[in-house]
């Protein structure tokens, strides 16, 4: 496939707000625009192509991780100078490649309609706080708006630690660095520990995938930097869990014991589409630890955390179905998109009659 192709169809993406672009060998290109596929143009995509646009995207290490894990991200610039969040995947032998569009500016978290807990957890001196959330559902563009919203606090130095850097934030009051994982740090662990030693007062990192990162996670929160990471979960007991089991069986409630005493706050949010306009608008889970949570955390409790949420609320704490209830008496979302992701149906109704 040449750059004229490519570029055509990135400007049909740009054009009709689609969300991301599809080539998959053997079928048309395919442009998703809100709940359906459209085709790009009419000829198929083959399996040089892709070949073809994959190997000027990807460095050695890239196709490394690629044959390890069956998919990888990068960053690819158009001629035009539009960014796209690149995702190679292999299936059965044969790469596909997925295209969406990354904000020309840095995201802010009004914007993204995120809960204003969100903010507050920015202004922590001290500590970590888990971002949650899978493929898809906003979880590294709510990380970069987190990184605008430190970046305006001149006293504060900031590195983020990314899989492959996809905004890139302007200079602002505070002193900030973008690190690209596996291009300028060998490892998300060895960007945490780096960032300690050059002195860094907050930060940002993608994701944590393994034992290492999470030590070092809560090693640089444990010695006085305020962390955020991405986890890959989709609920607040997801991402404990999802934590807790990188350690060791006979380790794990010393890993508890360390995220209850490093923890400042978990979120786990998923993207919903809107009941009268284009778009997406995301549900949050957030929950603020307290000493009850503390206590919980410790002993492995977590089936006790959603009756503490909901009854701190005034502490900035929601579950999933207070969030949806709020999204319906906000009429942000209908009634049927809302109980396809409620965990307590009649939680989510009890408050909202249906008309």
């Amino acid at each position: 496939m040449d750059t004229a192709r490519l570029d055509a169809l990135l400007a049909a993406t740009t054009r009709l707000g689609a969300s991301a672009l599809h080539l998959v060998p053997g079928r048309a290109p395919s442009l998703r625009v809100q709940r359906r596929f459209v085709e790009g143009d009419e000829t198929a995509v083959e399996v040089a192509d892709v070949e073809e646009l994959t190997r000027d995207m990807m460095f050695s290490d890239h196709r490394e991780l690629l044959e390890k894990q069956g998919f990888v991200e990068v960053l690819y610039v158009s001629r035009s100078g539009a960014r796209y969040r690149a995702t190679v995947a292999l299936n059965n032998g044969v790469t596909s490649l997925v295209l969406r569009p990354v904000p020309a500016e840095s995201p802010q978290l009004a914007v993204l309609e995120m809960p204003e807990q969100v903010g507050a957890f920015t202004r922590c001196r001290q500590g970590f706080v888990a971002v949650g959330g899978f493929f898809g559902a906003g979880k590294s563009t709510t990380l970069a708006a987190i990184v605008d919203a430190c970046n305006g606090d001149g006293g504060r130095h900031i590195v983020s630690l990314e899989d492959s850097i996809q905004v890139v934030h302007q200079n602002s009051a505070s002193l900030l660095h973008q690190r690209e994982i596996g291009r300028h740090v060998v490892s998300a662990a060895e960007g945490v520990r780096q960032a300690v030693a050059f002195g860094a007062d907050v930060i940002v990192l993608s994701e944590i995938r393994d034992f290492q990162t999470l030590d070092a996670v809560l090693t640089a929160s444990e010695s006085g930097c305020l962390v955020f990471a991405g986890v890959e979960a989709g609920s607040i007991v997801g991402v404990l869990v999802a934590m807790t089991s990188l350690a060791a069986v006979e380790d794990r409630p010393r890993m508890r014991t360390r995220l209850a005493k490093s923890l400042r706050g978990v979120t786990a949010q998923s993207l919903l589409h809107r009941s009268h306009k284009d778009g997406r608008v995301p549900v949050v889970e957030v929950l603020v630890v307290s000493p009850a949570v503390r206590t919980a955390l410790r002993a492995g409790r977590l089936q006790d955390l959603a009756t503490i949420m909901r009854r701190c609320r005034g502490l900035g704490m929601q579950t999933t179905d207070i969030a949806l209830r709020g999204l319906l008496n906000r009429h942000a979302v209908t009634e049927e998109e809302a109980l396809l992701h409620a965990n307590n149906r009649e939680e989510v109704l009890t408050r909202h009659p249906v008309r």
